[in-house]
């Protein structure tokens, strides 16, 4: 796939495959078809989704794979969707914050800390990319939505990221809520641009590196450790 031609503002998914915007149609309306609570199962392990949240996936499993937490360490989880990387942060994490703009994945968050016995160290906030309260943390990992694309709701937004301004917004804060030598875990597709996603990085002072990917044979999701240049 070409790479995407410098102009920020340009709706990128219109510049993407058609195929990747079909299956992002398709995942959603799969996500809106559910009306009851269903289990899926990723890392060997069920997971509780509740309808109108976006379920764990590759990219989630990569994530969840490649970060490294102490057991000290204070996590924040941003638009974490069923929790599932929160989940397996509190595993080890002294506290872990979830965040989701969506009310349904917060029910989703907590459903699946009481699943695996970690709710007594997980926390599921309400909000829009970053908790109110205030508060910095060792560790920070975002699965964001990719695709500059119009969104309606909550449940489009989870795939589906206007001006990609939950991305901006993180990289523009993320300074007042990681530690000094904090980390950051998040990850991007080749469809929403690698090069477009590692020169915003760049101009927000980041330093980055990648440490894994994974393909589902349609699309390629590659995973960053990132830290704040000084």
């Amino acid at each position: 796939m070409s790479g995407i031609v410098r102009a920020e503002m340009e709706i990128a998914v219109a510049r993407n495959d058609p195929v990747v915007l079909q299956l992002q149609t398709d995942y959603i309306a799969e996500m809106r078809r559910h009306t009851e609570p269903y289990t899926v199962t990723r890392g060997g392990r069920e997971y509780d989704v509740l309808p109108n949240v976006f379920p764990p996936y590759i990219d989630s499993e990569m994530i969840a794979r490649v970060m490294h937490i102490e057991e000290g360490d204070d996590v924040l989880d941003v638009g974490s969707g069923s929790g599932f990387i929160a989940v397996n942060a509190a595993a080890s994490a002294k506290h872990v914050v979830a965040t989701d703009i969506n009310p349904a994945a917060i029910e989703t968050i907590r459903a699946n800390a009481a699943r695996h016995n970690v709710d007594d160290r997980l926390s599921a906030v309400q909000a829009d990319v970053f908790p109110e309260s205030k508060g910095a943390f060792d560790v920070v990992t975002f699965n964001p939505p990719f695709s500059d694309h119009a969104a309606t709701d909550v449940v489009e937004r989870s795939v589906w990221d206007p001006g990609h301004a939950a991305v901006r917004k993180f990289m523009a804060e993320i300074g007042e809520h990681l530690n000094p030598g904090g980390r950051i875990y998040i990850s991007w597709a080749d469809f929403a641009d690698l090069q477009f996603f590692e020169e915003l990085l760049g101009k927000h002072g980041m330093r980055y590196e990648r440490i894994d990917e994974v393909t589902d044979g349609t699309s390629l999701f590659v995973a960053y450790k990132v830290t704040l240049e000084k």
